[in-house]
C-alpha cells in the first residue's frame, strides 16, 4: 500500500496506524433446557456467579470439561494398574538419572 512505511523509517514518537478490514461470520445454535433446583442448589449458584457470567457459565466453570478421576475406576484390573504404576516410576527415575548426567557436561 502506498501509504505504508517500514517502522524504520517512522520518525521516533510518532504515532502509526494501519487499517485492517476482516470479515468474520459465526454461527452457533443455542439450546434452552429448564431444570428445577432446590432453593438452597440455586443459592449456591447464585453465590458462585461472578460478574458478567450466566448460570450455564458458571455450571461449565465449576464442573470443568477434565472427566472426574471416579470415572476410571475400575478400568484396569489390579495388576494392570499395578504394572503401570511401575512403569511411571522407572521412568520417572530414568528422567532423572538423564538430567544429573546433563548437569554434569
Amino acid at each position: 500500500m502506498k501509504n505504508e512505511k517500514a517502522l524504520s523509517e517512522l520518525p521516533e514518537g510518532k504515532l502509526f496506524c494501519t487499517n485492517i478490514n476482516t470479515q468474520m461470520h459465526i454461527c452457533s445454535t443455542v439450546v434452552s433446557r429448564t431444570i428445577s433446583l432446590e432453593q438452597s442448589a440455586y443459592e449456591r449458584l447464585k453465590a458462585a456467579k461472578r460478574e458478567g457470567e450466566s448460570f450455564s457459565d458458571v455450571v461449565n466453570r465449576l464442573l470443568g470439561d477434565n472427566p472426574s478421576l471416579t470415572e476410571f475406576h475400575g478400568l484396569l484390573s489390579k495388576k494392570a494398574a499395578e504394572e503401570v504404576a511401575e512403569t511411571i516410576a522407572r521412568m520417572r527415575r530414568e528422567e532423572i538419572e538423564l538430567q544429573r548426567k546433563e548437569m554434569e557436561q
